[in-house]
């Protein structure tokens, strides 16, 4: 089975050396390695470079700086579709165990044939001060709750995805950060694709420097403000697209509004409102649907 791991870096040269060294010193060796480097400085980019030149096997290419999603689809899309079988999206902190590529094999030679295109799998992410991260479910208002027992959501870190998938789905590049893995998740079961707990799929975060570091609005942090904005477009996105339900999607936005609202009051941000919805992009989700009705009526309209 041939397994490419795709690499997203950004402005972290040390944390890109170990990551790299830790999937190359694997017991079983990836088949490819795509390094996809948002970092905004020229010199980065040659330091990045030049850590990469140590890695044969590894291929550094720019990314597009407009998010995590615009980067990662950057990564996927330079593997080969006829010559990569799975792919692993591991962000530059991350090391991975050295039986981690051994033991996806193993597990992915458990599945019969026809389920194997159709299967994702997902492991365990262990932070810097123990603490773990599971396979999760998304809850009505879009949280994660951990379960090993037919998972919704993989921890990104940890997972493997079939390579067809994205030959047919790319991430969501209107999510800048924050629920991306989730939503996209939602996606394949959408399409018929499995989740499969394997926590002998093992990773650890060697890092709690964080690439989204700024001032944030009152008590709420430049991280909290991605990740309320993302919960909100991943929610409507939900229950107006993926699957489709307007009464569960009315009743999200009151909830989701209602909660917030109570929460920012608590941490003296009220006036975080404005940026989270900035945030959010939701405007998007109206505006590719008035597209695609206009080109259905243009398309009638010529037929």
């Amino acid at each position: 089975m041939r397994i490419a791991a795709c690499i997203t870096t950004r402005n972290r040269s040390l944390q890109l050396d170990d990551c790299l060294k830790a999937l190359w010193n694997s017991t079983v060796k990836p088949h490819t390695v795509i390094v996809s480097d948002d970092s905004q400085e020229t010199e980065v980019q040659q330091t990045n470079l030049e850590v990469v030149r140590q890695y044969p096997g590894t291929i550094y290419i720019t990314g597009p700086k407009r998010g995590v999603c615009a980067n990662r689809n950057n990564a996927v899309n330079a593997t080969s579709v006829l010559e990569t079988d799975f792919v692993a999206f591991v962000d530059d902190d991350i090391c991975v165990e050295p039986d981690f590529i051994a033991n996806a094999i193993a597990r992915y030679s458990q599945i019969p044939n026809e389920q194997l295109k159709y299967t994702i799998i997902t492991g365990v992410s262990t932070g810097t001060k123990g603490e773990k991260l599971l396979p999760s479910k998304l809850t009505f208002r879009g949280y994660f709750c951990a379960t090993e027992d037919n998972p919704e959501t993989v921890v990104i870190h940890a997972a493997l995805f079939p390579r067809q998938f994205f030959s047919q789905e790319q991430w969501d590049e209107d999510i800048y950060f924050g629920y991306e893995d989730a939503e996209l998740c939602l996606r394949a079961i959408k399409y018929g694709y499995k989740i499969v707990s394997c926590p002998e799929l093992q990773v650890n975060v060697k890092s709690t420097e964080s690439v989204l570091d700024a001032p944030g609005i009152g008590g709420i942090n430049n991280y909290e403000l991605h990740i309320e904005a993302a919960r909100l477009y991943v929610g409507i996105k939900r229950y107006k697209k993926i699957f489709p339900n307007y009464i569960k999607l009315l009743a999200f936005l009151t909830i989701y509004f209602i909660h917030l609202s109570g929460y920012l009051f608590k941490r003296g941000a009220i006036q975080a409102w404005p940026e989270i919805i900035r945030r959010s992009r939701i405007q998007l989700l109206w505006q590719q649907e008035d597209m695609h009705q206009s080109e259905a009526t243009a398309s009638v309209i010529v037929s």
